[in-house]
């Protein structure tokens, strides 16, 4: 386990050089304060390091620790099943949410197994009712696994609660009124929660007759907004700095990893960057990690803002 650093007087820790900003976000996120506006000196400190690496942590940030500890028990839980079990709710051609084995980035197979899910508009219905059919599809469960399903569902719903705290911060980080930008949000958001499980891995794989390093994830940007990540102990996740090198986004405990989408590098004219980011494959131990990725509304026009200045 890691401990945190301690906060400097801006509001961000002392990070090592080359590491994204670690920020002391005031308990942010917690219910208490979603009335107030966020503190100025957090939202400053994450405007910083969205216009920088892109990339930050949060402690201290108010969400609820039981609510993420059940997620993270279930998700081992799930994953420790049998994989004919987890095809029962495997993703299809029509239908994106459920789990996959078999998922690429940039035409390139990735080292892991995940489990997706969307937003329930009616939860009182059925999954697989019309009515709670999004843009994405509708949510799968394997059979048998209740509690599984009810310790995502209200993992779901407290990081889509945080996500709207959180885009009052990058609002008012750019100056703009903290719920400006909620409209482009609200009712009808695409953002979905992912379960990732990279298993161990070789050190080398030969692909074209040459030996390549496996990868969790291949490089990508995040297309939506912002992602929220819960990373467990294990270090995997690194960042392109803009000197052309990775740097690795050390986990630290307790702390939730943020990081910008296109979207919003689009809606900020610039000034926020979607950083390319990759994942290791683990060598000598298992990890897991949960990003929930905040996406807006289908029908969102998408555009730089006035307000937002380079």
């Amino acid at each position: 386990m890691t401990t945190d650093p301690q906060p400097s007087g801006n509001g961000a820790h002392h990070a090592s050089p080359g590491e994204p900003p670690v920020i002391d976000a005031q308990q942010l996120l917690a219910p208490a304060n979603a009335s107030t506006p966020p503190p100025p000196e957090v939202a400053s400190a994450i405007a910083d390091a969205a216009s920088t690496f892109g990339f930050f942590q949060l402690t201290n940030h108010g969400m609820d620790a039981a609510v993420l500890q059940r997620m993270t028990r279930a998700m081992h839980s799930f994953f420790d099943l049998d994989l004919e079990t987890k095809l029962q709710a495997r993703r299809s051609e029509t239908n994106a949410m459920g789990y996959a084995h078999d998922e690429l980035t940039k035409q390139t197979l990735d080292l892991k197994e995940v489990f997706d899910v969307s937003r329930v508009p009616h939860p009182e219905l059925p999954d697989t009712d019309p009515l709670n059919k999004t843009i994405e599809g509708f949510n799968l469960w394997p059979p048998g696994q209740d509690e599984f399903r009810a310790a995502v569902l209200a993992y779901y719903r407290e990081v889509e609660r945080c996500s709207f705290r959180l885009l009052e911060a990058f609002c008012a980080g750019l100056g703009m009124e903290r719920t400006a930008l909620h409209h482009l949000f609200e009712g009808q958001h695409t953002g979905f929660l992912r379960l990732n499980h990279y298993p161990l891995a070789h050190p080398l794989a030969q692909q074209a007759g040459k030996p390549q390093e496996l990868m969790g994830v291949h490089h990508h940007t995040d297309a939506g907004f912002l992602t929220i990540l819960v990373q467990d102990e294990v270090a995997g996740l690194e960042a392109l700095a803009a000197d052309g090198t990775w740097h690795l986004v050390r986990p630290i405990d307790g702390a939730l990893t943020i990081n910008v989408g296109d979207l919003a590098q689009v809606l900020s004219n610039d000034r926020f960057k979607a950083p390319l980011h990759r994942v290791r494959a683990s060598r000598e131990r298992r990890r897991y990690s949960a990003p929930f990725f905040f996406n807006p509304r289908p029908d969102a026009d998408i555009a730089p803002l006035p307000q937002a200045s380079c």
